[in-house]
């Protein structure tokens, strides 16, 4: 019995070996799965990228057949050109200073013209994507509105010359200022100073914030102004001394104009996909008194 069963046991190996490689002939033979060719998917409703080049974004962005592709292009756009400043989730990067494109803080926008510019579309983003801000492009946003410098020597040169070498603000002051900013955004602050401040924020002789920030310090978004009423949309930082800072140095961000960097239909894809990721409550525009008040040249 043992010797048959040593005899029997070369025989299943080797019966084994010849069925295993014949599978292995059989799936050799076989060809392999070809990849998968996306462009296969384009048909009724899932137009070509190119075919984003004519239409506006706000028509894109109703469209079935052309938000679809919009939304696939503009993500990879947003990946290779945005990401880097505004964070692959679009809440910005503080360290760049750059705004959370997912909340209804919009700034520069508001070209509606039957809501007043509260309306928000997606060709609000479109001229801030192809202009650029404070870019050197014409038609770039924030180009005729700076945060002013109340420390004279931190002004850029158009800032004096519109509105002088004077120091607005002494440095007690600022500080009053400084309380009452961080007050109206719900942080800890010197109620005396705060009181002083308020008035200071709103006369338009001195420190005149509401200038750009409306009366209840809410900004502008057609100004691009910060809402100072939220610590999370100061660019700056929002402590007490970032807050002093940027009123002794003034801001100016700058985005660059993607006009002649981008395709056509990859610039409006993008707009649409970042119009998309963002909230879109309406903000209020500057009160009759806020744009009576603005400070005149000297």
């Amino acid at each position: 019995m043992n010797n048959k069963v040593r005899v029997l046991r070369p025989r299943y190996m080797i019966s084994g070996m010849m069925v295993a490689a014949a599978l292995t002939a059989v799936a050799v033979a076989e060809p392999a799965t070809a990849p998968h060719d996306p462009t296969d998917d384009y048909g009724e409703f899932y137009l070509r990228p190119e075919a984003l080049a004519s239409p506006s974004v706000n028509r894109i962005a109703r469209s079935l057949r052309l938000n679809r592709q919009a939304m696939v292009l503009g993500k990879k756009v947003y990946d290779e050109h945005c990401a880097s400043c505004h964070g692959a989730d679009l809440k910005g990067i503080p360290e760049q200073h750059t705004p959370d494109m997912t909340d209804n803080e919009w700034r520069f926008s508001g070209d509606d013209l039957e809501s007043g510019g509260l309306k928000k579309f997606p060709s609000d983003v479109e001229w801030t994507v192809r202009y650029g801000v404070r870019s050197g492009h014409e038609n770039a946003r924030g180009a005729e509105v700076n945060m002013l410098a109340f420390y004279p020597e931190f002004r850029t040169k158009e800032d004096t010359e519109d509105f002088g070498s004077d120091k607005f603000l002494s440095d007690a002051e600022i500080e009053e200022v400084v309380e009452y900013v961080l007050q109206i955004s719900g942080q800890q602050a010197d109620s005396a100073k705060a009181t002083r401040g308020d008035e200071l924020f709103h006369d338009n002789a001195k420190g005149n914030c509401a200038d750009c920030h409306d009366n209840g310090g809410t900004g502008i978004d057609t100004f691009g102004s910060t809402n100072l009423t939220r610590k999370g949309s100061y660019l700056w930082g929002s402590d007490r001394a970032s807050i002093r800072e940027s009123i002794i140095k003034g801001r100016r961000g700058v985005m660059p104009a993607f006009d002649d960097t981008l395709k056509p239909e990859e610039l409006k894809a993008v707009s649409v996909f970042v119009f998309s990721q963002a909230a879109t409550g309406e903000r209020s525009q500057p009160s009759p008194s806020t744009r009576d008040n603005r400070r005149s040249n000297p």
